[in-house]
């Protein structure tokens, strides 16, 4: 104290610093003495003799000597000083300051320190999120067991609203695809679905989760415009009928032709119905095609009697087109008779005439009487 309040001539060293300087040339200083040195030279903004008598161990680590470093914006210095005066709490600060967040962890398990993971991912979040997922995968995958809760982990980056990293944390935590993780899968498709359905869809589309709710994310599918992928989902034939109807907006036809294949006959001439019931226009193509692939499992006589229920003849010619050459019951070429002469198909009436084998020729010839043809062709 004598020292210091000692008068300084200009164009000399202060008294307090020789005496520090005899001292050094003398030993290292104690904790005190650290401190006292420290003050001026930092004012003095000399930290380089600071860096160098912390190399020569002549100087007492303690943590206010960090704070003070620490102060005058010097992290790495600060740093070096909490490590060799042993205090794990704000060295962990400083890497993470740094963003040298792999540090962390192992710097952790060497002193045995166990900080509050959640706290630190919360400060690491807001000044680096891509760094902050991959702590928390390093936490959650460490070996000797997960240091941090997932469902935490989500919280703190969704309250920044971060999906990308969160989705990309969760991908990696969740790939087991173990029964007990069905409410975190169904976290992550729900967040996707509401704020990058394309995303939600490739993670469906890879088939990697099973546990999640299904319903809910049918729901969320249809309500983010992936059609299929709530059909896929989707059980219940409410539901069902209300999302295959729209064909115009992102079914792909073979998908939807290959889907009726899962459903019972009940289920699949409900949905038929309701295709053409909503809109017949938009829907006849693709009905006529399931009608088709499923002719032999559905029955035709059912086929018929909901084209006919619709006055859709044109639907009942393509659908019979495509099944009476191969089909031997009367009642299906007499119907395919009668479809082609509405939709005025002439030439397709007069052939199938000539060359059908198992038509009703009395019940044929009264129909096409009564239908006086312009071309008499088919009747002779």
């Amino acid at each position: 104290e004598k020292f210091k309040h000692v008068p300084v001539a200009p164009g000399t060293l202060s008294p307090i610093l020789q005496y520090f300087g005899i001292l050094l040339e003398k030993g290292d200083l104690n904790k005190f003495e650290t401190m006292e040195l420290a003050r001026p030279v930092l004012l003095q903004n000399k930290k380089d003799l600071l860096e160098k008598w912390l190399k020569e161990n002549k100087l007492d680590c303690s943590e206010e000597l960090g704070d003070l470093v620490k102060g005058h914006g010097d992290n790495n210095l600060a740093l070096s000083i909490y490590l060799r005066a042993h205090v794990p709490n704000k060295v962990v600060a400083c890497f993470a300051e740094a963003g040298q967040f792999d540090k962390i962890l192992l710097y952790s398990k060497k002193v045995d320190y166990r900080p509050d993971w959640a706290v630190l991912l919360q400060h690491i979040v807001r000044v680096n999120p891509d760094k902050s997922a991959e702590l928390a995968q390093q936490l959650v995958n460490d070996p000797a067991g997960p240091q941090i809760d997932i469902n935490r982990v989500v919280d703190i980056f969704m309250s920044q609203n971060l999906v990308q990293q969160t989705t990309s944390f969760l991908l990696d935590a969740l790939k087991e695809n173990k029964p007990e993780d069905g409410p975190l899968q169904t976290r992550l498709l729900e967040m996707n679905l509401m704020q990058a359905p394309q995303v939600a869809d490739a993670i469906l589309g890879n088939e990697m989760f099973t546990h999640y709710d299904r319903p809910r994310i049918a729901n969320l599918c249809e309500k983010a415009g992936l059609l299929q992928r709530a059909l896929e989902h989707y059980e219940d034939l409410d539901d069902i009928k209300r999302v295959v109807v729209h064909t115009n907006l992102s079914f792909n036809a073979d998908w939807l032709v290959n889907y009726f294949g899962k459903l019972t006959v009940e289920q699949s001439l409900a949905c038929l119905r309701e295709m053409l019931k909503v809109n017949m226009r938009q829907n006849i193509q693709v009905v006529v095609q399931i009608a088709t692939k499923y002719s032999d499992l559905l029955g035709p006589v059912k086929i018929i009697e909901m084209f006919e229920s619709f006055k859709s003849f044109e639907g009942l010619y393509y659908y019979l087109g495509s099944v009476v050459n191969l089909s031997q019951d009367p009642e299906v070429h007499f119907k395919y008779i009668q479809a082609a002469t509405r939709t005025g198909q002439i030439r397709e009436v007069e052939r199938i005439c000539r060359e059908s084998n198992y038509y009703n020729p009395e019940k044929v010839k009264n129909f096409l009487k009564e239908a006086k043809l312009s071309d008499q062709l088919p009747l002779i």
